[in-house]
């Protein structure tokens, strides 16, 4: 798709986003994009590899395919539903989904997140394969590991894990994060978070990656309270659950996480009314704060930073060729990437 589009490997960061089955791996993304991009159930609704390039230029997702016979169309408005059609099926070859990802800052390089199947999906074997293929395409760049903070340690996690903690052994220029999602359907009374943690830690050690950076998250949370501050509209379901996570991680003495800075917050005192009661902008951003997702943003803006003269995987042949336009608008991509300035969390 980059060699198609004539966009240089050279100026992204690729982001591998990888896990088990139902660790909230596409809510996540869809937490860091700050809406619902990507399909999120509580069964296999990836199929495919989804690229999501950040680009500060860009006001609204837009989306870049390729079919089988090598037609390219660009579709002005991404939405859930294309991208789950796109998963189901074969017509569509790639697509990368382009906007602004507001959490994240880009340097010299611009953050491409690459959501990958579930690997341990019975009912498709390819899933695993697509995720392999993945990893193997990339020598170096960031691997975001998501687990599941309900179930870890399964038979399927630790398989996974060894092959992780190979590829970091034979690409050592390669980062990795853990993010322990979920964290807000763990019982504090029945195990405490920093005791989980710590098992984690002790857990992903065991399997060959040593000093883990481990962030406790709620993904879900998270979307939620971007989603009100974006001015988003919620469903019933997601307005209660709005009033039951922001209870959740506002009560006084819990957060998970210590530190955290945010970009812009506009008029702090600002109310905003969800499912009859009111909220200020201040305080839905303390909670989002404590979900942990602020934190993880952060630790990717900090390897942004810091490989910022990474090497980009190599194209083996390069096409001087315009994208053919296709079904959707005939614009092409916007090469110029902008250079975020001073967002702050």
């Amino acid at each position: 798709m980059f060699e198609k589009l004539n966009f240089s490997l050279n100026r992204v960061y690729p982001t591998l986003v990888v896990s088990t089955m139902s660790s909230g791996k596409s809510t996540l993304i869809n937490a860091l994009v700050g809406q619902d991009l990507l399909p999120s159930r509580n069964r296999a609704c990836t199929a495919k590899a989804v690229a999501i390039l950040d680009n500060d230029m860009k006001s609204e997702f837009v989306i870049h395919a390729v079919d089988r016979d090598g037609k390219y169309s660009l579709l002005e408005k991404a939405t859930k539903k294309i991208i789950a059609d796109f998963n189901q099926t074969n017509d569509v070859q790639e697509m990368i989904i382009e906007g602004e990802i507001k959490g994240i800052r880009n340097s010299k390089k611009s953050l491409l997140l690459i959501d990958t199947p579930g690997i341990n999906n019975s009912m498709d074997l390819a899933h695993e394969q697509v995720t392999k293929s993945v990893l193997d395409e990339y020598p170096e760049g960031l691997i975001l590991y998501v687990i599941n903070a309900q179930q870890i340690g399964t038979y399927d996690d630790c398989n996974f894990l060894s092959m992780i903690a190979k590829k970091l052994r034979d690409n050592p220029n390669f980062n990795i994060l853990f993010a322990i999602n979920k964290m807000d359907l763990i019982d504090p009374e029945k195990e405490r978070p920093e005791d989980l943690v710590e098992n984690c830690k002790n857990y992903i050690q065991a399997r060959g990656i040593e000093n883990p950076v481990l962030i406790p998250i709620s993904a879900g949370s998270a979307l939620l309270f971007k989603k009100v501050l974006n001015g988003d509209g919620l469903s019933e379901l997601e307005e209660e659950n709005f009033v039951r996570d922001y209870k959740y991680f506002r009560r006084e003495g819990f957060s998970l996480v210590d530190y955290v800075s945010f970009p812009e917050r506009g008029n702090g005192m600002e109310l905003i009314e969800i499912d009859g009661n009111q909220y200020t902008r201040s305080a839905i951003y303390a909670a989002l704060e404590n979900t942990g997702l602020p934190a993880l943003e952060n630790k990717i803006d900090e390897i942004l930073v810091r490989n910022a003269k990474m090497r980009a995987p190599r194209i083996t042949q390069r096409r001087q060729t315009k994208p053919k336009s296709g079904s959707g608008s005939k614009k092409g991509i916007n090469k110029k990437t902008k250079r975020k300035s001073t967002k702050r969390r």
